[in-house]
């Protein structure tokens, strides 16, 4: 390595106990789900589709299910939110493939096609002179990415909000109405100077005042540095931690993938949206075990990086400045800042 240069390498410790809270705002997560989902198909069976689809909405977000969304396009198609339900059947359509799904798929992608026709469209076209760096352009509430200016992009019919705004331009917003089936609907952007945001800083006052400098606070204390066979002691510690949350991981990547399988069983699911208890109770169950799979993973991951980079970075007994070890707390997280120096 190059003399005089220095490596800072901070390794985290994830305080294992985080994962229960995590667990328990997942349960509730799941049950908030399920209470919507059934909430949401005794207003379809009531044809209120204006209030059963806001609660699908939720449940999807809560809890991501194909049955849910299934659902969720089929509620849009009737408030005929005709955008929300084409991209809801795409998204059916993509799901059932990765799960194998075949009927489901060819389902979703014939309601996706017979949608086709009876889309509504919206371009948002941004001048030349408005379309300045720092740029920024919303539809409804939503980033409006630059690729998409010029295009004709499905929305559902009603009412759409078009706002911008830019550095040293005065911010733009405009209302239009859009019918079904109108693909011609377009939204002009045209950003105005701002004058106040062009004109010179005011120049500050000359303050004959003398200011008399704060008196030079004393060096911080160096941290004790560890010599290098300390360091690896506690790299070997940290990638051994590491080792065994990644094999935890596995036990709860194994425990997911049995939950699951046995939710698939007929006398469990008999379609994508027809369970019974116990096979949705099987589904929640597989979804915390991968959840809990994700953080042990997670983190065994970056403890077994920390290990061998704390292996790496320690000194050797000959190098004069040795390897400062500070300890790292905050209300989620422990762990230990590690600064080496050769």
């Amino acid at each position: 390595m190059l003399s005089g240069s220095r490596v800072t390498a901070l390794v985290t410790l994830t305080v294992a106990l985080a994962s229960a809270p995590l667990a328990r705002a997942q349960g509730t997560s799941e049950a908030a789900a399920t209470a919507l989902f059934d909430e949401g198909r005794r207003l379809m069976g009531e044809h209120k589709f204006a209030e059963a689809c806001p609660k699908l909405a939720e449940s999807e977000r809560l809890a991501p299910s194909g049955g849910t969304l299934l659902n969720l396009a089929d509620c849009y198609e009737h408030t005929g939110q005709t955008a929300s339900a084409w991209v809801a059947w795409k998204d059916v359509a993509s799901r059932a493939n990765a799960a194998g799904k075949a009927d489901v798929e060819k389902r979703a992608l014939t309601k996706a096609a017979a949608l086709e026709p009876a889309l509504s469209k919206l371009t948002i076209a941004v001048d030349t002179a408005s379309d300045v760096p720092g740029l920024e352009v919303k539809r409804d509430g939503v980033a409006v990415g630059h690729t998409e200016f010029g295009l004709a992009i499905p929305v559902d019919p009603g009412a759409h909000v078009i706002e911008a705004s830019a550095p040293r331009k005065k911010a733009f917003s405009a209302k239009v109405d859009v019918v079904a089936r109108q693909t011609d609907a377009r939204v002009a952007v045209t950003l105005e100077d701002d004058p106040s945001a062009l004109a010179p800083p005011p120049v500050p006052e000359t303050s004959t005042t003398t200011t008399v400098p704060p008196a030079a606070s004393p060096p911080p204390t160096e941290p004790q540095a560890l010599g290098g066979t300390a360091v690896k002691v506690i790299g070997v510690v940290v990638g051994g931690v590491g080792v065994a949350g990644l094999a935890l991981g596995s036990v709860f990547a194994l425990d997911a993938k049995s939950k699951n399988d046995q939710a698939l069983q007929p006398q469990n699911c008999r379609t994508s949206s027809l369970c019974t208890q116990t096979g949705l109770n099987l589904t929640s169950d597989a979804r915390t075990s991968a959840a809990e799979s994700t953080i042990a993973f997670a983190v065994g991951g970056a403890l077994v990086a920390g290990g061998i980079l704390m292996w790496v970075v320690a000194p050797s007994s000959a190098t004069k400045t040795g390897v400062r070890v500070l300890p790292l707390l905050s209300a989620s997280t422990a762990g230990l800042s590690i600064d080496a120096g050769w």
